[in-house]
């Protein structure tokens, strides 16, 4: 599958967009996330997962804050936060969390220590989305 926004570490994670709404500039996505693991991979794939496009724009300008040394954290999250990832000064955190009342919940949580070069990939792949919004 061909992906809009791709953001390559400390874990794979694509995006691909199937729709829009424009009265809450919004997109629907399809995100997939892989995790090399020491005995194989995690993988999570997700569809009808909606992001406010503010919220593409305000991780880009949090990631460069961060990078500069200017704020100590950058969010990004899904509108129901099923999908958070978290870049402080000490470390980058991806949590995913699904909610299915008829089978349970599950949950899974990845902690890296920072790395500035993470930053940096991820304002480059942002950066390189044609955004219309």
């Amino acid at each position: 599958m061909s992906y809009d926004i791709e953001l390559p570490n400390p874990f794979w994670f694509g995006f691909k967009i199937n729709e829009s709404e424009d009265r809450l500039p919004s997109i629907g996505c399809e995100v997939e996330l892989k995790l090399e693991i020491p005995r194989g991979v995690f993988s999570y794939t997700a569809k009808e997962i909606w992001f406010e496009c503010a919220v593409f724009d305000e991780f880009l300008v949090q990631l460069k804050g961060l990078k500069a040394g200017q704020i100590s954290k950058a969010q990004f999250y899904d509108m129901d936060r099923e999908i958070v990832l978290s870049f402080t000064k000490d470390e980058v955190e991806l949590s995913v969390h699904r909610i299915h009342s008829e089978i349970g919940s599950g949950y899974m949580e990845f902690k890296r220590d920072f790395d500035l070069d993470m930053v940096n990939q991820h304002i480059e792949h942002l950066e390189g989305f044609a955004k219309w919004w």
